[in-house]
C-alpha cells in the first residue's frame, strides 16, 4: 500500500513539474557574442558626440530617464528577436553584460535629454512615457423596472432598465518611444526626437 501511495505522489509531483515548465517561457538571448570592446569604444570617455532630444509626449515620465545602447552586433540581434516575437509572448533578454553598457539619461522638465562624449556609432535610444487622462462616461447607479396591467388588472409585461449617471474617471496611457540615431563622424551633436 505505501508503495503505491508513494508511486502515485511521484507521479502527481512531476505532471506538476511538467505543467509548471510548460507555463514558464524560456528565455531567449542573441547568439552573437557580445564584443565588450566594440561597446566600449562607442561609449568611451574621449568621445567628441553628443545626441541631444526631445520626448515628444508631455506627460508623467514613468522613471524620467532615457535608455542609450550602443548598437553592436549582439545588440541588433536583440532587436531582431525583440521584432519577430510580435505578440510579446517570449522573454528576451539581453545578457548581464550587455545590459551593463547602457547610458541613463535624466528628461529635463520641458521633455528634453542629451548624451555626451559619444563615438561615432549607431545607438539605440528608449524611454517609456505615462500618461494620465480623463474619460467621459456613464456608470449604472440602479434599475428600474416597470410592470404593465391590461384593464382587467392582470400583469401582462414587465421590463427593467438600467439608470444610467454621467461620470469622469482617470486612466493611464503607457507607452515606449524609440529609435536608432547613427552618428557619422567626431565632434558632431545630432538632434532627435523620441
Amino acid at each position: 500500500m505505501k508503495t503505491r501511495t508513494i508511486g502515485l505522489v511521484a507521479i502527481l509531483t512531476l505532471q506538476a513539474f511538467l505543467v509548471q515548465a510548460q507555463r514558464t517561457p524560456k528565455v531567449i538571448s542573441p547568439n552573437t557574442p557580445f564584443d565588450k570592446a566594440v561597446a566600449e569604444a562607442m561609449i568611451g570617455k574621449d568621445g567628441t558626440c553628443t545626441i541631444k532630444g526631445f520626448v515628444s509626449k508631455k506627460g508623467n515620465y514613468l522613471v524620467r530617464l532615457v535608455e542609450l545602447y550602443p548598437c553592436t552586433d549582439y545588440f541588433l540581434e536583440f532587436l531582431e528577436l525583440k521584432q519577430k516575437d510580435k505578440k510579446g509572448k517570449k522573454a528576451i533578454y539581453l545578457s548581464d553584460e550587455a545590459y551593463s553598457y547602457r547610458i541613463l539619461t535624466m528628461i529635463g522638465e520641458d521633455g528634453s535629454f542629451e548624451f555626451k562624449g559619444l563615438n561615432p556609432g549607431k545607438y539605440y535610444l528608449q524611454t517609456r512615457v505615462v500618461q494620465t487622462k480623463v474619460g467621459n462616461g456613464e456608470k449604472q447607479v440602479g434599475t428600474e423596472t416597470t410592470t404593465t396591467y391590461n384593464g382587467h388588472g392582470v400583469q401582462i409585461g414587465q421590463g427593467s432598465r438600467a439608470i444610467m449617471e454621467k461620470t469622469r474617471f482617470l486612466y493611464q496611457t503607457d507607452e515606449m518611444f524609440t529609435k536608432i540615431v547613427e552618428i557619422a563622424a567626431n565632434g558632431q551633436v545630432i538632434n532627435c526626437t523620441l
